[in-house]
């Protein structure tokens, strides 16, 4: 997940896949949370965000919701955008995530195609 703070800097955050029932429902995207016992590791591979660093959820992390916020204003999206140039730069890498907003151009019609696995469904898009 991609937490974000009121100043608008985001972090990658990381729950282990056997504490995701845990803590799948206390979080909902939108809402405000403050969150304490977690440990900051060095980011590896695969960055959804470009930060340096990854908050790892552990078996201790408290997460409490916060209610009524008159005095702090957290967006609930944000967005970093890059020229085609970075984007084009990424290509060979496999560290950050990227996504890419564009106009299609061309939508073709649902073909289908035989595979090494049998008959799949195909459709050209031209962005």
């Amino acid at each position: 997940m991609i937490l974000l703070d009121e100043e608008g800097t985001m972090i990658h955050g990381k729950v282990m896949k056997h504490m995701v029932n845990k803590f799948k429902p206390l979080i909902q995207e939108g809402s405000v949370y403050t969150i304490a016992n977690f440990k900051v590791t060095s980011a590896m591979n695969f960055r959804p965000v470009e930060s340096e660093k990854i908050l790892n959820f552990l078996h201790t992390t408290k997460i409490q919701e916060i209610k009524g916020l008159k005095n702090i204003r957290i967006e609930e999206q944000s967005f970093t955008f890059c020229s085609i140039e970075v984007l084009s730069a990424r290509d060979d890498q496999k560290i950050y995530l990227s996504d890419v907003i564009g106009v299609a151009s061309y939508i073709g019609h649902i073909e289908e195609t035989q595979t090494t696995h049998g008959i799949s469904k195909i459709r050209d898009i031209v962005l």
